[in-house]
């Protein structure tokens, strides 16, 4: 008998231990369950009452219409020693924390994002900087397969007065997710046949091959146009770009134009270059502007560059000049021409002219300049600055309804250096013309995502409020030892 219960106890003391160890394994298989669940299929409850770290709904819908995974890459530092670098990563987290959250749909993750120390990374930036052909430091890189689009540190803040104001980086990255998730492509025709630049040409002073591919690898579709022989601008033209004609335009190419802006609300960029005659007179005044036949010369000290180049630093507020007012970001243009408003466009309700750049106090526009050297300023006959270099023009399109509905964009610059391969990268040239590019598509009214103004708080407590409050902190934890400690005693008696 006593075998028996010997036998008896140690099967139970098994079962037992069988039980515990099936218990402890369950319980792994709940915990690891719950998390996958948790992970997998979740809801996020922004409990500020300003709203803080919730995503637009305009940013939510196009995360929800995406077919494939988008990749968010931040190559922006994060320096422990450098307050500025902290503080856009924490902003940067917060707000990827939430497109992370709002791209897993059904169980399925369509917004990835990797942080990359590129200084300590240095093979995995070796991998991104020939993937995606990114030749700057200190970007966000959105890309969905072979589209890919740039985020800059200062495309992230508002800035006014010279203090950033507010955080405006889920309207960036938006736009990035828009614009690489896009299924269509936005064409882009080259005027040629006139000596103008050429998008294959390598050449420092007249080339735009850096063009070409600042504008490939942001998934633009780029063609040339020759009018001579085409019946009318292509109808997939989305922008036409006329880049320093060296010769006029024929009658017959220039009504070409001007049916394509009046018939089909069309989108032109126009790049002038001193001493060229264009021919294109009548397409400038359906449009309100002035391209005089006059050269700009500028006198002011902090206008001029040791090259003889201009410097660029008085823009209007424009959404075009907008990140180099608020970032005081100058630019570099070869000798240009005036572009301004011409007075009769006044009398156009529809039409709006803007002037966008400008020259110096000490500027002015020489009408002689091909016989009078060196040059000098002629009451009367020249033109005194600060003088208008680059000018937009906007045309609502009224319906037989009284409905007004949006017309054609047109843009003038009286330079096309600033564009060439020797001057794209330098200052803000490549930005000017890129914001061009967005305004004249009515890329920048896509969004109505509103800017997060930035708040910080402090609390101020004296070494007496402060050990008061570790005093009250501590009662919990205290208490709920002593309990413990009562509940250990009273089970050992």
């Amino acid at each position: 008998m006593q075998i028996n219960r010997f036998n008896d106890f140690r099967l139970i003391r098994r079962l037992r231990i069988a039980n515990r160890l099936l218990q402890v394994l369950f319980g792994v298989v709940l915990i690891l369950a719950l998390n996958f669940l948790a992970a997998k299929y979740f809801s996020r409850i922004d409990l500020t009452q300003s709203g803080t770290y919730t995503l637009a709904a305009e940013s939510k819908a196009y995360i929800h219409a995406l077919s494939d995974v988008v990749d968010i890459i931040v190559t922006i530092p994060d320096n422990p020693s450098v307050p500025e670098s902290q503080q856009i990563h924490q902003h940067l987290r917060k707000l990827l924390r939430e497109f992370s959250a709002a791209g897993t749909i059904n169980g399925q993750s369509y917004i990835r994002v990797e942080y990359v120390d590129i200084y300590r990374q240095r093979k995995r930036a070796e991998e991104l900087s020939s993937q995606y052909n990114i030749d700057q430091e200190n970007v966000i890189i959105v890309a969905m397969d072979d589209r890919v689009s740039e985020i800059r540190q200062i495309d992230l803040y508002e800035v006014k007065d010279n203090k950033i104001t507010g955080f405006c980086g889920e309207k960036a990255i938006t736009s990035a997710i828009i614009e690489v998730s896009s299924k269509g492509t936005d064409r882009v025709y080259f005027l040629v046949g006139h000596g103008e630049m050429r998008l294959d040409d390598v050449d420092p002073l007249r080339g735009l091959s850096e063009l070409e591919n600042f504008l490939r690898e942001r998934n633009f579709s780029l063609s040339t146009l020759d009018l001579s022989v085409e019946a009318r601008v292509p109808m997939d033209a989305d922008l036409v770009v006329i880049p320093s004609p060296q010769a006029s335009l024929l009658p017959e190419e220039v009504e070409k134009l001007r049916r394509y802006m009046s018939e089909r609300n069309g989108r032109i960029i126009v790049f002038i270059d001193p001493g060229r005659r264009h021919g294109m007179e009548d397409l400038f005044y359906d449009w309100g502007i002035l391209v005089d036949d006059m050269m700009v010369q500028d006198d002011g000290p902090d206008y001029r560059a040791q090259g003889g180049d201009l410097i660029i630093r008085r823009f209007a507020e424009h959404p075009i000049t907008k990140l180099l007012v608020d970032y005081q970001i100058t630019s570099l243009f070869g000798q240009p021409r005036p572009v301004r408003t011409d007075p009769a466009a006044l009398r156009d309700p529809r039409l709006k002219v803007d002037q966008i750049i400008g020259t110096s106090d000490k500027s002015w526009a020489e009408r002689d300049y091909r016989t009078q050297n060196p040059p000098k300023f002629d009451t009367g006959r020249d033109l005194k600055g600060p003088i208008s270099i680059a000018a937009v023009s906007t045309r609502s399109a009224g319906t037989a309804l009284g409905i007004t509905i949006p017309g054609g964009r047109f843009i003038v610059f009286g330079n096309s250096d600033f564009i060439a391969n020797n001057r794209l990268r330098a200052f803000g040239n490549r930005s000017i013309f890129y914001n061009s590019l967005n305004w004249a598509l009515s890329r920048n009214s896509m969004l109505n995502i509103a800017t997060r103004p930035l708040h910080s708080y402090q609390i101020v407590m004296s070494e007496h409020d402060l050990n008061r409050s570790l005093y009250y902190y501590s009662l919990i934890p205290s208490a709920t030892a002593l309990i413990g400690l009562f509940i250990y005693i009273m089970r050992r008696r």
